[in-house]
């Protein structure tokens, strides 16, 4: 079965569903879905519209309402997600899932689903992508870009069956404006196949989160072989297998690693901190070579501890040491009473090219 139809062609095309989230941010491991839209196209070219509120358990800031217009009274009666779990199921399985920043909507369904104990898996497709690919003459790929490049006919923006819309009506037009071949071209370079060495479960390839974070090659007994920070975990673990040996070092870690492990972060900023905690605790042949720095630790700006925030988490510092990242305000108790790493040179690094952005808790409360 061809992935696409083309006009003129009678075959029938593999059932997709075009999805947009609203949200109470941007991260999914932190925040909420508010609303679910879902347009389905069947093999047969029948589509079907569905649009569900959710209750996300958590407060919608006036930011946030005042983007997409759902209110905290909208919500209230809403079911959560996990009662709307089968249904979102039911009308994703089987199908290309397809996104306008797809890792965005395809990560927080992820999350949810895993939330309410359903195990979420499947291809996905960026229209933002599919749009840079199909269209190079232009530089802008936004939605409202599309919108108005194409004149797609928009009902609302930042609702989400309304957006779910508009990715369809675009999935349409480029199917008008190019050929087949371009189209099954700019797709299969999205999705390049992850390889993985033959002692990991290929299964594992549909696990790896295209986020932000630090991933771990391991060995039988657990030992960290590689350690690495990535902007997109699955993209970056596909790269690293999939290229050329260049040292006996490569060779060795393909050949030992027996478990995968990855540690999702808001941002770049949680990455190269989390990255640096871990090589610091790693065995020798990982650590790098250690920054120089003599003398007393740089002088502290605040009287106390100070969070350095990154989309909706907070990185707590103090004296320059890194205490941890909280997902919630209510993870700052523990951090601040844990035990206190020491100064770290190269925490320090990360940190002070940030310094602009710490704000002291004494402020913040």
């Amino acid at each position: 079965m061809p992935l696409l139809p083309h006009r003129g062609n009678s075959t029938p095309m593999q059932p997709l569903a075009f999805v947009d989230l609203e949200t109470t941010g941007a991260t999914a491991a932190v925040d909420r879905i508010t609303e679910i839209g879902i347009v389905t196209v069947d093999a047969d070219g029948r589509v079907d519209e569905w649009q569900q509120l959710v209750n996300p358990g958590q407060p919608i800031s006036p930011f946030i309402e005042q983007l997409t217009g759902i209110s905290n009274a909208m919500v209230a009666t809403a079911p959560p997600f996990a009662a709307v779990a089968g249904e979102t199921l039911a009308r994703l399985q089987g199908r290309l899932f397809v996104a306008h920043n797809a890792r965005f909507d395809h990560g927080f369904l992820k999350h949810e689903f895993k939330r309410a104990g359903v195990r979420f898996r499947g291809p996905a497709l960026c229209t933002v992508k599919l749009s840079r690919a199909l269209y190079p003459e232009h530089q802008r790929h936004s939605l409202d870009a599309l919108i108005e490049r194409h004149r797609l006919q928009a009902a609302a923006r930042h609702r989400a069956l309304a957006d779910a819309q508009l990715v369809h009506q675009f999935w349409q037009i480029a199917h008008r404006e190019r050929t087949p071949e371009q189209i099954a071209a700019a797709i299969a370079a999205q999705n390049p196949p992850c390889v993985l060495p033959p002692q990991i479960d290929p299964a594992l390839a549909e696990e790896l989160p295209e986020t932000p974070g630090v991933f771990e090659l391991r060995d039988a007994a657990g030992q960290a072989l590689w350690i690495s920070r990535a902007g997109n975990i699955a993209r970056q673990l596909s790269q690293f297998f999939a290229a050329p040996e260049k040292t006996s070092r490569d060779r060795q870690v393909r050949e030992r690693v027996q478990h995968i492990v990855w540690h999702e972060t808001a941002g770049e900023i949680g990455a190269r901190l989390l990255e640096a905690r871990l090589r610091a605790l790693s065995p020798p042949s990982l650590q790098r070579p250690r920054r120089n720095h003599s003398g007393p630790a740089p002088r502290w700006p605040f009287a106390g501890p100070a969070a350095l925030r990154e989309l909706s988490t907070l990185h707590l510092v103090d004296q320059w040491c890194y205490l941890g990242t909280a997902e919630t305000p209510d993870a700052l108790p523990a951090l601040l009473t844990a035990p206190r790493p020491g100064f770290d040179a190269d925490i320090y690094a990360i940190l002070s090219k940030h310094a602009g952005q710490l704000t002291s808790l004494e402020a913040r409360s």
